[in-house]
């Protein structure tokens, strides 16, 4: 079977993602932080609410025509933050106000402090002040029922800010999936244990970890599993009845120790195996009763490119985000390959100083070598059919999480 184009293993990866999302669950709005909106939302109230002073200062009435420089006041009250002054019905009154204190009735503009000269009870105004200078309105922020956050939309600081100042106690957001990585390797020893010839520590564990947990809602890891075939399948039996997504690493390829392909077939269906991309050829994805399995080859580089280029587009997904914006840069040196698949090279983006995003390709491009994952910021993608390209050339970019 030849492998898979990328583009349109892509696509199929997040086409059976998004007809099956996540269930919708409402949280505390102070645990959202980082979660996905399930739902639009319209603003249900105004905005600040009512008329405020953008500054400290004097509210003034000029009865719409704005205030002349020299004009005198005399100041009758002190409107502060929460509490409402009394109308200014006398076009020859001011009132002292506070940053975000509700602008007296009557009033229809202010003047910060720097531009007046106070004696006594009485203001001159040192400089024009036109109808609605440094006033805020009602709705200035939102208006009620306008659109204000869209389904799919990460909540980060900018939008709980927003929902906390509508009123929310909770929100709907999208559940993150239980996630099992299942990591294997006869080679493969834990962190602290001696080495004997002929065998590594196992890196892949922590990457995954480190790239996944941001995605789920339970994350349990599993491993390092020794390549034993009957091992193995009650590994991806249990996780499978456990867990929403199942990831892999190693034995997804075709070799003598390689039973992850056989067991997911066993056990489920195979959707797609291998993809025409390097790293990460041997890539899998399946399914066992109701859990997703993606087996990623083991070869560490091919763990990381990978979830980056195909696992976390799913993720992201299942939670109702849509993709991330493409983005590009200008290659900072001339690069060759030999392949026809779509390859996803390791480097490292900067600021040049005209202000154009520079990717520095790495030296170290192995699949092996973590080296380049350690000193690169981004993946630079090289299309199938590209053999060359120069320095200078505009090339698409995925910044690491």
């Amino acid at each position: 079977m030849a492998p898979t184009p990328f583009d349109q293993a892509l696509a199929l990866l997040c086409d059976e993602a998004a007809a099956r999302p996540c269930p919708v669950e409402s949280i505390p709005l102070q645990s959202a932080s980082g979660r996905v909106l399930a739902e639009d939302l319209a603003a249900p109230i105004n905005v600040p609410g009512f008329a405020n002073a953008a500054m400290d200062g004097y509210a003034l009435r000029s009865e719409g025509r704005g205030v002349r420089r020299g004009t005198s006041f005399r100041v009758v009250d002190l409107a502060l933050a929460g509490a409402a002054a009394q109308r200014l019905d006398d076009a020859a009154h001011c009132a002292e106000i506070a940053t975000g204190a509700v602008m007296p009735d009557g009033a229809d503009c202010m003047v910060q402090y720097e531009l007046t000269q106070r004696e006594g009870d009485h203001i001159v105004v040192q400089a024009d002040v036109p109808v609605g200078h440094n006033v805020r309105g009602a709705s200035d922020d939102y208006a009620l029922g306008q659109h204000a956050l869209s389904r799919g939309r990460m909540l980060d600081a900018g939008a709980l800010g927003v929902l906390a100042g509508f009123g929310f106690a909770e929100v709907q957001v999208r559940r993150r999936p239980r996630i099992a990585i299942v990591v294997t390797g006869s080679e493969l020893q834990p962190a602290g244990v001696p080495l004997a010839r002929g065998q590594i520590h196992d890196s892949n564990s922590t990457t995954l970890r480190a790239l996944l947990s941001p995605y789920a809602d339970t994350l349990n890891v599993i491993g390092p599993v020794r390549d034993e075939r009957d091992v193995l399948a009650a590994v991806l039996r249990d996780t499978a009845r456990d867990h929403e997504v199942v990831v892999t690493a190693g034995g997804a390829s075709a070799g003598r120790a390689d039973f992850i392909p056989g067991l997911v077939r066993e056990l489920g269906e195979i959707r797609l195996w291998k993809v025409a991309t390097r790293p990460g050829m041997p890539f899998l994805y399946g399914r066992i009763g109701d859990a997703n399995v993606y087996g990623l080859p083991g070869n560490p580089v091919s763990v990381f490119a990978s979830v980056l280029t195909l696992v976390l587009p799913v993720l992201r997904t299942m939670q109702g985000q849509a993709p991330l914006s493409r983005r590009y840069a200008v290659l900072a040196a001339p690069l060759r390959k030999s392949h026809g698949r779509l390859e996803w090279r390791r480097g490292l983006l900067s600021n040049a100083a005209d202000g154009r995003r520079l990717i520095h390709p790495h030296a170290a491009q192995g699949s092996g070598m973590l080296r380049g994952v350690a000193e690169s910021n981004a993946l630079l993608r090289i299309d199938a059919d590209t053999r060359v390209l120069g320095a200078g050339a505009v090339v698409e970019v995925l910044p690491f999480p």
